[in-house]
């Protein structure tokens, strides 16, 4: 909100004629601006709000999340008295006295300056200081919403379904859950264990699940714990866990049968024909999977002579290609439940297959990437082996599609999978790379003879590296998040950082930048890194060619911030000495918003300058005129009760992306990519073996990052959108949040740099406003997601409608000969 300085009117009336002298013998304190530091916010949690004063500069002891802490500027400080008046908003207007000698500290103020408002709104609130000393003063004013808390919960669900003490399962699914304290109730479904409740009146409450999805899913409320009363306010995260029982009398039940591939389509499983290990197969949310002869048994609980779903993962049968034969090749076959042990023979179900002719053998091809110093072709043990090459693998049948596989610190590369029809791959390295560490890049293509599993058959990929080996490394750095991010609470951030070689790193520096206000914990810091005001700096070497690293780094972050406030965290890396191969990986940078809820399985995109971004979706504005370069960051984390064997990820590009431009930054583990064609891409974690977060949560997290850059021909208003779709196993996928990017006029948005004399009313406006300026003028009404509500061109004054857009603050940017300005728009 822009300040007011003003000077007594009644100053000018009765001193008019010594208006010249009177400045120049100001008697005390000349008061000659009232401001507010960053800590100001914008909106508490309750109805009762605080003002505090300070004189010069800001007091810490002042600042909450319920107080507008001001300071009073001016010169000739010597100590005064002071008058204040607070008008907030909603009729009712206060006067309080108060005084100080020393700077920078609380002002005690008679009567202490509060107000109960009687209902949750957004109040215009105008506060003056007035010194009756010498007749001077100022004022301000901004917009303040009362009674909007969030209510953070972390939220285990677990069924006993006996009550008999033990655990059967747990939760992860979607529950809907409710808060309610007998006026209000709230309802949100959990995420991953996790939901967020805005809008909410500070209180305490009780915590209860949906009572139609219990009696759907046959449940009643065992044990809530620490209690099913909870508090709600002050940004913390609550933690609780609920135990269910089962609402009827139940019993373990048990089915039983083989999977096997029937290749003369009779319904039986002959000699010759072969079965099928880890098919998985699920009844009552309970999943079990055929062993190496394609038996399985699976025990569920349930009541006896009840209807059951015995049902084979559809995701599972369609990665593998295999159709069931019996059942008209319906995967879900109707069973009476029977129990285990009592005589009664229990349901044997069988799941015949159609395998023959469909899915290709598993194959493995493999090779090495190594320095020829001496040209013969063949790597001799003296010459140095490439890490971390993209060798790209292209069927013999068709080059639509494509597997990037990584050579390791060995030079080694090897891919086993059913991509190919044939015993043959064509090979080949990535041309870019080749290009940016400086080697030859028309290096052609090799022919890989696959072998079934465990077996190889090597390719050799020899290359002229001449001295580049020795003086060439590729360093990189990124930063990722690591758990929700909550004002008043210990964040965690990751920041990880490595060498692709070929050359050995030496010498290097990283350095890691963080917020304002954002303190750092030292004994986190690992490595030997100093702190120096918001910069965290590790002066490292290293002789090794090719490696990886990460620490996770915690900050205390401060209280009396506004939810949605954006922090960003950025890395970098460059070598003390030598070069470095590729610069295009050698900064990092994370936007974490303030309240912002945990979920592990997300995906968020960062570009060089800031990012704008909303909770939920992430949105940044690009300028049209730059074709910038996108980093994308995938997270996931295994949230079950299991570890997960495999993991892919399917990511559709969007067509405003240049594809050829793609570039892998990093991965926390082994990853093959899969080029689908037309922009998929599928990344696959084979045999990660990835830990579950029950038994071992650090090593529960995965993640994955990529670079690149939009189309060149992208306009003003082209969009970017992507969504990742993670697959555990055989389960359905979890679907991330969307990212989105627009085009818009100057990346970083207008600044108000007081260039033109522009004037926005009715402000704040249920329906329309006028935009008054001299000259002509174009303009942008965006929302504070990014998106742009209104546009157009002007001249002296235009109005624009605002009846349709929805209640809320929007930033108004103005573009002009003379400059351009930003204002805030409050739509009410």
């Amino acid at each position: 909100m822009k300040k007011l300085y003003i000077k007594s009117i009644a100053l000018t009336v009765l001193f008019l004629a010594n208006v010249v002298s009177f400045r120049a013998q100001v008697i005390g304190f000349a008061i000659n601006g009232l401001t507010t530091p960053t800590t100001m916010p914008t909106t508490i949690c309750g109805l009762t709000a605080n003002i505090s004063f300070s004189a010069l500069t800001p007091s810490t002891s002042s600042a909450g999340t319920a107080t507008l802490p001001y300071v009073i500027q001016g010169n000739n400080f010597s100590g005064f008295q002071f008058v204040s008046q607070v008008n907030w908003g909603d009729g009712v207007i206060t006067t309080s006295n108060g005084g100080t000698s020393t700077s920078g500290t609380n002002i005690p103020m008679s009567p202490a300056i509060t107000h109960t408002y009687a209902t949750p709104g957004s109040y215009y609130i105008h506060t003056s200081v007035y010194n009756p000393s010498n007749q001077m003063y100022a004022s301000d004013s901004v917009i303040l919403t009362v009674g909007s808390c969030t209510a953070y919960f972390y939220c285990m669900i677990q069924v006993d379904c006996n009550n008999d003490g033990t655990i059967d399962s747990q939760i992860n699914a979607p529950v809907p859950v409710i808060l309610t304290n007998g006026i209000n109730s709230y309802t949100d479904t959990t995420q991953n264990n996790m939901f967020m409740m805005n809008n909410i009146w500070a209180g305490t409450y009780t915590l209860s699940i949906d009572s139609n999805w219990l009696a759907a899913n046959n449940y009643v409320i065992g044990n809530i714990i620490p209690s099913p009363t909870v508090t709600v306010g002050g940004g913390t995260t609550t933690t609780t866990l609920i135990t269910l029982n089962c609402a009827s009398q139940t019993t373990m039940l048990c089915a039983t049968g083989q999977v096997y591939c029937d290749a003369n389509d009779n319904g039986m499983m002959d000699n010759g024909e072969t079965p099928i290990a880890n098919a998985p197969i699920s009844v009552n949310g309970t999943v079990a999977y055929s062993n190496a002869n394609g038996f399985y048994t699976i025990t569920y609980p349930g009541i006896v002579n009840d209807t059951f779903a015995l049902t084979m993962n559809s995701n599972w049968l369609i990665q593998h290609g295999y159709v069931i034969l019996n059942n008209s090749g319906n995967n879900v076959t109707n069973i009476i439940g029977t129990p285990c042990n009592s005589g009664i023979p229990i349901n044997t179900i069988n799941f015949p297959l159609s395998c023959g002719g469909i899915v290709t053998p598993t194959m493995c091809y493999s090779g090495f990437v190594f320095c020829d110093a001496n040209g013969n072709g063949v790597m001799n043990a003296n010459e140095a082996p490439l890490a971390g090459v993209p060798v790209m693998l292209y069927n013999t049948i068709s080059t639509a599609s494509s597997i990037t596989v990584y050579t390791d610190s060995t030079g080694y590369f090897t891919y086993c999978g059913q991509y190919s029809t044939s015993t043959y791959l064509i090979a080949t390295i990535s041309q870019s790379w080749l290009t940016y560490n400086g080697y030859n890049p028309n290096i052609g293509v090799i022919t890989l003879i696959g072998s079934p599993a465990g077996t190889t058959s090597t390719g050799y990929f020899a290359i002229n590296c001449g001295g580049t080996t020795t003086t060439c490394a590729d360093l990189w750095t990124t930063v990722t998040p690591w758990i929700g991010y909550y004002q008043n609470s210990t964040a965690y951030v990751k920041i990880n950082w490595g060498n692709y070689g070929p050359g050995a790193a030496g010498n290097y520096t990283l350095t890691m930048s963080i917020p304002a206000g954002v303190t750092v914990n030292a004994s986190s810091i690992a490595n030997g890194g100093t702190v120096s005001g918001n910069t965290i700096t590790w002066n490292l070497s290293s002789a090794s060619s090719f490696f990886s690293n990460y620490d996770v780094i915690t900050f205390n972050v401060p209280g009396g911030l506004t939810s949605g406030t954006a922090h960003y965290f950025t890395s970098t890396i460059a070598p003390t000495s030598g070069t470095d191969c590729s610069t295009v990986n050698n900064a990092g940078s994370l936007l974490q918003l303030v309240g912002n809820s945990y979920d592990p399985n997300d995906k968020v995109v960062a570009r060089p300058a800031s990012t704008i971004q909303t909770v939920g979706d992430q949105v940044s504005s690009l300028d049209y005129a730059t074709q910038e370069t996108l980093t994308y960051t995938i997270r996931f984390q295994n949230t079950g009760t299991a570890p997960a064997q495999n993991i892919y990820i399917i990511d559709t590009l969007d067509a405003d992306l240049d594809w050829s431009t793609f570039t892998r930054v990093e991965a926390t583990h082994h990853m093959e990519i899969v080029n689908l064609g037309n922009g998929v891409i599928r990344f696959e974690f084979p045999s990660i073996w990835l830990a579950d977060s029950t038994t071992n949560e650090p090593e529960s997290h995965g993640h994955l990052v990529y670079s690149i850059r939009e189309n060149a021909s992208a306009t003003v208003g082209t969009e970017i959108e992507n969504t990742a779709y993670i697959f555990f196993d055989w389960n359905d996928p979890i679907v991330t949040n969307t990212t989105y990017n627009i085009n818009v006029i100057g990346s970083e948005g207008l600044t108000d740099n007081n260039a033109t004399n522009v004037q926005v009313f009715p402000n704040p406006s249920s329906e329309s406003i006028t935009i008054s300026c001299e000259g002509n003028f174009n303009y942008q009404l965006v929302d504070l997601a990014g998106r742009i509500i209104s546009s157009g061109t002007g001249t002296d004054s235009e109005n624009i409608s605002i009846s349709n857009a929805a209640v809320g603050i929007y930033q108004l940017n103005v573009q002009t000969k003379q400059g351009n300005s930003s204002l805030k728009v409050m739509k009410q």
